[in-house]
């Protein structure tokens, strides 16, 4: 029994007062815990495939439901409803039918005045959708009450349930789960701001969830003290502003009217009179105010293919229950714009994908100029081989308090040693897709599986759990260029320019040999003495930046030379360039991937990718001064965007995946 089923088993024994302030007490350290994800958790506006928006244009939906828990508050229905109808609004009240007495005429009078009810457990009692024999044995009577009062509608007592339980009630639509609420007392959050189509495990019952996600009054004002409604504003803000579902559950047992004496559990009604009228006077004409089985069959019937079948086995959120977690560890740069694509077709899929990212390199600055949303874990420790050790071990043990919040199913990464050494301790699936055979793990960092290039295949003829893509793990993510022609006003360079791109070796890497950063000087000076031409260095890092600078001061006087202020877009700027120089693989397999001339000065040992595009003329190899003079310095042809049609590499990297997955996931 975990701590919450504990809480909620002696909750009858705890008094009241001790019980409102031991949740304000754990609530001040799990707002602290969530601030990335709470009230607002960036991913949740992913829109799902094939959306196209509500009835009529409207910019969101907006459905107001009342969870009345207790006698009290169906004692407060009629003022809360004569409220709602004095601004113009309706909404769905659920009524607890065997927590209180609940009148026929007090159903009618709602239902005549355009408003909806539900059904809000049996009893109050969570303990009844924690338990199979419990709630099997409540169905028949849930049902009855769903057939007398002529509704589909349901809602969990505090969000406690069990979504393939729930199927087996005759409901088109539920709410018992939340975009995202680390305060309820089960992780029944979904990670969306947008309605579900849940199919049971057997696959014979479907039902519409609807997620609640505007934060509960009682924990807004009650638990953590709130005292106006500007948490409720500002996310209403972002839910209009992504077009997803304003759902709030507010409750009738907490609000105080006029003329009834405050209590420690209730909030002025005026708060929420004010959050309509907010709605009213910002949103006139641009929401779809509609009650929740509106909403769950127009859903049906638009998105009735964006459906989520429920294994077999339970698990104890929502989010765990309809999908798989895959965590990804951006480790370095050039794993940012690579796993970008992948993590969309994977969410495409119905995964859930987590981010972390090391600050190293330019990892963290590329991942948020692409809208990313990951958590910073860890830094780079420089070039020392001690110090790349103990930074290697620091972070894998930085990791673990990550793998214990999520507890994602699979750890997915190119490259990490210290996501494959944390999540090994935990026994998570690791797939580690890696294109350099060259490279080599760290102690205990040997991953479950393996994902390579056709080409190298043979490179690990004793692997039996290796699986292969076609192609360049470049090709994943170049279909995806938009040309931004941008940063010629920010380098202070034209269209007519020719164009050179020239990146550094990687000078702290375990393979780099000091003979490619002498080349690397050499190619510079060449360039800078042959070429007339704008000569743009992608440095990996300031450090490397500061020192190019102080080693080759004189050159950056003339203008010729440009090192770029901030990030740039290495894949853009390879398309407008003429002529590509790197001492690393990545950078000359994009250019190859773009048809640019590229010439390679990596001086450690050569890949068979490397070797295959030099065979194909898509990448030649300059390995001493002598021969920078085969460089041809020319304006070329740009490539046409309509060659760069999705290439293979991403459906069978993500096909890959699917298969492990399935594989260690057998149910």
């Amino acid at each position: 029994m975990n701590i919450s089923n504990l809480y909620y088993y002696c909750k009858p024994l705890i008094p009241r007062h001790a019980q409102i302030a031991l949740r304000r007490m754990v609530a001040r350290s799990r707002r602290r815990l969530y601030a990335d994800v709470w009230p607002i958790h960036p991913e949740a506006a992913d829109s799902p495939e094939g959306w196209a928006g509500w009835p009529d244009g409207k910019k969101f939906a907006l459905v107001l439901m009342h969870d009345v828990d207790t006698a009290n508050g169906y004692q407060n229905i009629l003022n809360l409803m004569n409220l709602e109808r004095e601004l113009g609004f309706k909404s769905c009240f659920n009524l607890v039918p065997e927590g209180y007495k609940c009148d026929a005429e007090i159903r009618e009078t709602l239902k005549s005045s355009g408003f909806g009810i539900g059904v809000h457990g049996l009893t109050h009692e969570g303990q009844v959708f924690q338990n199979k024999k419990k709630f099997e044995k409540a169905i028949p009577k849930i049902n009855k009450y769903l057939e007398d009062w002529s509704t589909s509608v349901f809602s969990s007592p505090s969000m406690l349930g069990n979504l393939d339980w729930i199927s087996q009630l005759n409901i088109e639509c539920d709410c018992s789960t939340f975009d995202t609420d680390p305060f309820e007392p089960q992780a029944n959050d979904v990670e969306t701001i947008f309605p579900l189509i849940i199919v049971d495990s057997g696959q014979t019952r479907s039902y519409v969830e609807l997620p609640y996600t505007l934060p509960q009054d009682h924990c807004l004002f009650i638990i953590l003290q709130e005292k106006d409604i500007n948490l409720w504003k500002k996310k209403l803000d972002w839910i209009a502003e992504k077009g997803g579902l304003a759902l709030i559950n507010t409750h009738p047992d907490y609000m105080q009217f006029p003329g009834q004496k405050q209590q420690i559990e209730t909030y002025p009604a005026d708060y929420y009179r004010e959050f309509l009228l907010y709605i009213k006077n910002k949103y006139q004409d641009k929401h779809w105010n509609s009650l929740p089985i509106e909403v769950a069959r127009f859903w049906k019937e638009k998105m009735g293919h964006y459906r989520f079948i429920l294994p077999r086995k339970y698990r104890k959120s929502a989010m765990s229950h309809l999908k798989k977690t895959i965590w990804i560890d951006l480790d370095n740069t050039p794993h940012v714009p690579f796993f970008i694509p992948i993590k969309r077709e994977l969410k495409r899929r119905n995964y859930r994908v987590l981010l972390t990212a090391r600050d190293a390199f330019q990892v963290k600055e590329l991942a948020r100029q692409n809208g990313l949303f990951f958590r910073t874990i860890g830094r780079h420790y420089g070039k020392n081989k001690l110090k790349k050790l103990a930074g290697w071990l620091i972070r894998s043990f930085q990791l673990i308090p990550f793998i214990i919040k999520h507890r994602p199913d699979v750890a997915l990464s190119h490259g990490s040693r210290s996501q494959i050494f944390s999540a090994n301790l935990f026994g998570i699936t690791t797939i580690l897709i890696i294109d350099y055979e060259h490279s080599r793990p760290a102690p205990f960092s040997y991953p479950k599986w393996l994902i390579v290039p056709e080409a190298i295949k043979d490179a690990y003829p004793t692997l039996k759990r290796i699986l292969t893509y076609p192609g360049l793990k470049e090709d994943v993510y170049a279909p995806d260029l938009q040309p931004d022609y941008s940063f010629f006003h920010e380098l202070g360079i034209n269209e007519q320019d020719i164009i050179i791109t020239i990146r550094p070796p990687a000078t702290e890497a375990h393979y780099h040999n000091p003979a490619g950063e002498e080349l690397f000087y050499e190619s510079l000076g060449w360039l800078f003495k042959n070429a007339e031409a704008k000569i743009i260095i992608l440095p990996r890092n300031r450090k490397q930046a500061e020192e190019i600078r102080k080693k080759r001061k004189a050159w950056f006087t003339s203008g010729k030379i440009i090192i770029p202020d901030k990030v740039l877009n290495g894949l853009n700027l390879i398309y407008f360039s003429d002529l590509v120089i790197s001492g690393g693989g990545t950078m000359n397999r994009e250019a190859a991937a773009l048809g640019v001339p590229v010439y390679s000065i990596f001086r450690g040992p050569v890949g068979l990718i490397d070797k295959k595009l030099e065979q194909e003329g898509r990448l030649t190899f300059i390995s001493k001064p002598e021969e920078l003079s085969g460089i041809k310095i020319e304006k070329r042809k740009k490539t046409n965007l309509a060659d760069l049609k999705e290439r293979p590499a991403l459906s069978q990297i993500v096909n890959n995946i699917e298969f492990i997955i399935k594989e260690e996931f057998r149910e």
